[in-house]
């Protein structure tokens, strides 16, 4: 048991040091996703003020709720840029193994495959929380009223809203494998989850059936959860009902993309397209 524990973690350090690796060979690549809220958010400032004149402020806070655009929109940019990163991520990290003929050579290790690719999660979440530690702590230190415990409860339904979009990573992951080509599924589930997200909006702003579809997503309920902290300071309680989606949806993306990328993986096993891309 012991052995099986060590073999265990061993496995995932070894795939946390690979990756790790590899974002770290180009660093600037992290302070570009650091910098990259903040340009979505001046060109949605400066879009806004165009439009609306010199009303575009009151007319955002009749709609929102808040005069705050800045910290709003970068809230709603920032979790947009860590949904692309972890969606993105593990179908192209698969799809450059197989472009380098390395991808068969994971399946002649005695290390299980599910545990190869579910440890992705731990490298591309330690560089998501990097890039939103970035970019909202410089924001959140100077706006008064918030406190230490505040952003500690922000990080905490960051990390569990984490864990529904590796879910969807292996959704992709497995239609990587099956059909050799990430980037049109990708573009897909990426603008569905985009508009029905509301990170740049409020979603009852939303065509009704648009309103019902992001009930189901995650990344939805975790925009809310956090805006209502940091941009409207309310009190995050544990029994919110939006907290409570979002467990019970990462729980079930979780184990819904573990259950697809396995059938899809029995499948090319079966069928020899392993070791063809």
């Amino acid at each position: 048991m012991k052995r099986r524990i060590v073999n265990f973690l061993l496995a995932v350090y070894a795939v946390y040091v690979k990756e790790m690796k590899l974002w770290l060979r180009y660093p600037t690549w992290i302070l570009t996703f650091i910098a990259l809220p903040y340009m979505v958010t001046g060109l949605f400032s400066g879009v806004g003020y165009v439009i609306g004149g010199a009303n575009a402020v009151q007319n955002f806070m009749e709609n929102t709720g808040t005069s705050n655009f800045f910290l709003f929109s970068l809230v709603g940019s920032s979790l947009f840029m860590i949904s692309t990163i972890i969606m993105e991520d593990v179908g192209n990290s698969i799809r450059a193994e197989q472009l380098r003929g390395t991808f068969e050579l994971h399946y002649l290790t005695p290390t299980s495959t599910a545990l190869i690719w579910t440890a992705h999660i731990l490298p591309h979440s330690t560089i998501s929380l990097i890039t939103i530690a970035g970019t909202l702590i410089p924001v959140l230190a100077l706006t008064e009223g918030l406190n230490p415990l505040s952003i500690a409860e922000t990080f905490l339904i960051l990390i569990i809203a984490l864990v529904p979009l590796f879910g969807i990573s292996l959704i992709i992951a497995a239609l990587t494998v099956r059909f050799k080509e990430p980037w049109a599924v990708v573009q897909v589930i990426r603008a569905l989850v985009s508009v029905a997200s509301g990170f740049f909006y409020p979603i009852y702003i939303l065509p009704e059936w648009l309103q019902i579809l992001s009930l189901a997503l995650p990344t939805a309920h975790a925009v809310e959860l956090i805006r209502a902290i940091l941009v409207y300071m309310r009190e995050f309680i544990l029994s919110d009902y939006r907290f409570s989606l979002l467990v019970v949806l990462s729980l079930a993306y979780l184990i819904v993309g573990l259950k697809v990328f396995g059938r899809w993986e029995d499948h090319a096993r079966k069928t020899g397209n392993l070791s063809k891309y």
